[in-house]
């Protein structure tokens, strides 16, 4: 496995935070509840440990334990030390592969991941076709909605069946265009997505 745009060897820090890009990424697709809390705390930050566990419908130890696991790995930080500390996070995106076989690990890949404990149809999809195929699933949600391919394109390029590709796409839509309503893509889209649909995803956006 090759990690593009990596740096020179000469560009130490550059090549240490390429480093720790690549073990966050690692540990936070083995664990799905460690994904929604980053995802959580980059939709609303500066956020609180509290803010985080009300979003999340989290005991307070537990979202300690998460927000303390992401500490450990170096990508949320603390930024203040008043009564409650606020936290911080950046976006995380980790390029694999060269040319054809290149792939971006990207927050809103880790936001899929993270949902995956808690919307059924994205649980069954990496049950049967592993994390690889969910990120693959996410690019192509994402061509579906900006009109580059149907649902039955969608469905070939990941080759599942249709039925397969409907559901999974549908599960996706919301958590993509809550990214796009957080400002945290771009995307353009030729399909709606019904406001209900994105309230209902497992994750809160609190705009200002």
């Amino acid at each position: 496995m090759v990690v593009t745009n990596a740096p020179a060897a000469n560009e130490n820090g550059s090549k240490e935070g390429t480093a720790r890009s690549f073990i966050a990424a690692s540990e936070i697709l083995v664990n799905p509840d460690i994904a929604r809390v980053y995802t959580d705390i980059l939709l609303n930050q500066p956020t609180t440990n509290s803010s985080v566990e009300r979003r999340l419908d989290l005991a307070g130890s537990t979202t300690s334990m998460r927000v303390g696991k992401l500490k450990n790995l170096d990508i949320v930080e603390d930024v203040s030390s008043g009564k409650e500390s606020q936290l911080r996070t950046d976006s995380l995106f980790l390029p694999v592969g060269e040319g054809e076989t290149r792939i971006l690990f990207d927050p809103l890949t880790i936001a899929a991941y993270g949902a995956s404990g808690e919307v059924s149809e994205i649980e069954l999809f990496v049950d049967r076709h592993g994390k690889a195929k969910l990120l693959m699933a996410v690019e192509q949600t994402r061509a579906y909605l900006s009109g580059e391919v149907t649902r039955r394109g969608a469905a070939d390029r990941l080759n599942v069946d249709e039925i397969e590709a409907i559901s999974i796409t549908q599960a996706l839509e919301p958590i993509i265009a809550l990214f796009v309503e957080a400002g945290l893509i771009d995307d353009s889209f030729e399909h709606d997505v019904h406001d209900r649909k994105i309230r209902n995803t497992p994750y809160v956006f609190e705009q200002e």
